[in-house]
């Protein structure tokens, strides 16, 4: 694909921005780059002639959306999504930084397409020279955006004198605007341009300084040193180094940590372990560069889906010989609901079967409950990771010849798996059945109304609308090689994403969908997708933009129906945030609602009105 990369805000957002683009250009895309910051001019000799982008912007009006097939917009002002058309542009928001620094997250979106590599290192271009700079050389950063005071540390001068009695040479940098009044003490080189700053970088032994955009360049180039940490959030703005430390001031309570509470013994001690000459950052574990298609980038995402990590597992229970059917049941501090899923795989009228109930590090009565699970039930018990990293445990110790996955929430007919295996027989592959969905208010309804495929289109339905329940689900275990495992970093719509895969595979001719309701849908009150609403609809548009990008070609009548699949899901978003209670977000998805083409005049005024 043809892709333009947004990267912006500040400099060090930026710098944390570049590790994206060299994985995305591992998998076979071709860049340009949009750098939107105030300072672009000032970044723009960063990113300039590096060969892995072909053009580089520093304003909106300088490039037309229309010009690429997908926007990937990275973490901080996302203005390319505002100019792309609704579905078409991937982005990372606040919510994929809460556990992950931003060079990280940003990551994500190349990981959404199969990318399975390290983290790229960062990259920044380096003027030629050393600069009079070698290994006894620490580059001193003490200052910090003016704005943010709060990082400044007060004490660099005294750190800098002891490092000059010990025969170091002291390089302070920084901006005019950092300058205090000691600096000229050692060998200041205040309004150094940006690839200058790099090539002392490079050549320089440590580096040190606070949480800024200096420290995001010392890390592109691979400066082993120390950054400290008070009010700024040292997880998402930690550097993309496996060299450069983090001293962190942790806050107590509900105070913002001070930098003061950072003694100079503290730094110091820090110092003393790096003074031997630490190894500089090594080289990251990437990939081949790869071609990139359709089909191929599908494969490639299905591929990283096999390639994730298997978990330590305590497995109780002995294996059946050779099962006809397994059943696959994760759960999570639902022991109850547990032992009612297990009974009714246990009394189906085909016997032929094992059972596998994943406990994805329940913290309640499960693991006495199951210690000693009856015949035909292996007990998988695992850390806490999620139920698609549940799923994938028992998928990978499954033996039968077909796969059944049951929700710890749900029950199923007693006759469920012996009438799906009769419908099957020797001509399919998977199946699947209606439901009955019980509302939290105890009403009853079967669903889908519309059983999808038959009219054909079992991969559209399946995208247009996923109407099936996992619990519904039967196939037999050899597709696993060719549709891959769960997605372990999808808390949500991870069910959708394989069948998706499990469709494009069998397509109509290897699946059937029984019409009769033979699997009870429990809704549990502490469901993600109803207790935070929006917040789990943001994240199924994430995932909607994902697969539009996996499947973009150039078949106009495809992208309309990809920009139409994500106005929807605005739409679901715009009603979600009015019964929430913010207009803001509301109007903002019902306008991008609009741009996708979808007939909203009437909700559009309501939502003026309120």
């Amino acid at each position: 694909m043809k892709l333009l990369v947004e990267i912006s805000q500040g400099l060090g957002n930026c710098v944390q921005a570049t590790p994206l683009l060299r994985a995305l250009w591992l998998m076979g895309h071709e860049l340009d780059l949009y750098v939107n910051s105030p300072i672009a001019d000032k970044l723009r000799p960063l990113w300039q002639g590096w060969q892995i982008i072909n053009r580089l912007y520093t304003h909106h009006d300088q490039f037309r959306a229309d010009d690429y097939d997908f926007g990937v917009s990275a973490y901080g002002r996302r203005q390319l999504v505002r100019m792309f058309p609704p579905g078409l542009c991937l982005k990372i928001e606040k919510r994929h930084v809460k556990h992950q620094s931003e060079a990280e997250a940003n990551v994500e979106m190349a990981r959404w397409l199969g990318y399975v590599g390290d983290t790229p290192q960062s990259f920044v271009n380096a003027a030629q020279g050393d600069y009079g700079c070698s290994a006894l050389t620490v580059v001193v950063h003490a200052g910090c955006d003016p704005a943010n005071i709060a990082k400044r540390w007060p004490h660099w001068q005294q750190v800098c004198r002891r490092l000059r009695e010990l025969g170091r040479h002291v390089v302070v940098v920084g901006t005019q605007a950092d300058k205090a009044d000691w600096e000229e003490e050692f060998d200041a080189r205040f309004g150094l341009t940006l690839p200058e700053l790099a090539a002392v970088l490079n050549h320089a032994g440590l580096y040190l300084g606070n949480d800024s955009g200096v420290g995001h360049v010392a890390a592109a180039c691979g400066a082993p040193g120390l950054m400290l940490f008070g009010p700024s959030d040292p997880v998402k703005n930690a550097p993309n180094s496996r060299v450069l430390r983090q001293l962190v001031m942790h806050s107590r309570g509900d105070e913002r940590p001070s930098m003061d509470a950072i003694t100079v013994e503290h730094v110091w001690a820090e110092i003393e372990t790096l003074l031997d000459g630490p190894p500089r950052d090594p080289p990251r574990n990437l990939p081949p560069r790869l071609n990139d298609g359709v089909d191929l980038r599908w494969q490639h995402y299905v591929e990283a889906t096999r390639a994730q990590p298997e978990p330590l597992l305590e497995i109780h229970g002995d294996p059946q010989p050779s099962p006809k059917v397994s059943v696959i049941i994760p759960t999570h501090n639902r022991s109850a609901n547990a032992m009612r899923a297990v009974k009714s795989a246990l009394v189906q009228t085909e016997q032929s079967l094992e059972v596998l109930l994943v406990d994805d590090g329940s913290t309640d009565e499960t693991p006495e409950l199951f210690q000693s699970p009856p015949p035909r039930v292996r007990y998988i018990r695992k850390a806490n990771g999620g139920a698609s990293s549940a799923r994938n445990a028992g998928l990978r110790h499954a033996r039968g010849e077909w796969i059944a996955l049951l929700d710890s929430d749900d029950e199923w007919a007693p006759d469920k798996l012996a009438r799906q295996l009769a419908a099957m027989g020797e001509s399919y592959v998977a199946g699947a059945c209606r439901h009955v969905h019980i509302n939290a208010d105890g009403s009853k309804e079967d669903k889908p109304e519309d059983l999808p495929g038959l009219d054909s289109h079992l991969f559209r339905d399946l995208y247009e609308d996923l109407s099936l329940k996992t619990s519904t689900l039967i196939f037999k275990r050899h597709l696993l090689e060719r549709i891959g495992l769960f997605n372990e970093r999808f808390a949500i719509s991870n069910d959708w994403d394989f069948f998706l895969r499990l469709a494009r595979l069998v397509n109509n001719s290897g699946f059937v969908c029984l019409p009769q309701a033979l699997v009870v849908v429990h809704r549990s009150p502490d469901s993600l997708s109803k207790v935070k609403r929006a917040g789990a609809l943001e994240e199924a548009l994430t995932r909607i933009r994902m697969v539009n990008a996996l499947l973009h070609s150039d078949d106009p009548a495809a992208i309309r129906r990809h920009i139409r699949r994500a106005g929807r899901k605005h739409l679901e978003l715009a009603r979600a945030y009015r019964k929430q209670g913010d207009k803001e977000l509301a109007r903002e998805h019902a306008a991008e609602a609009m741009r996708a083409g979808l007939r909203l005049k009437g909700l559009w005024k309501l939502i003026q009105a309120m």
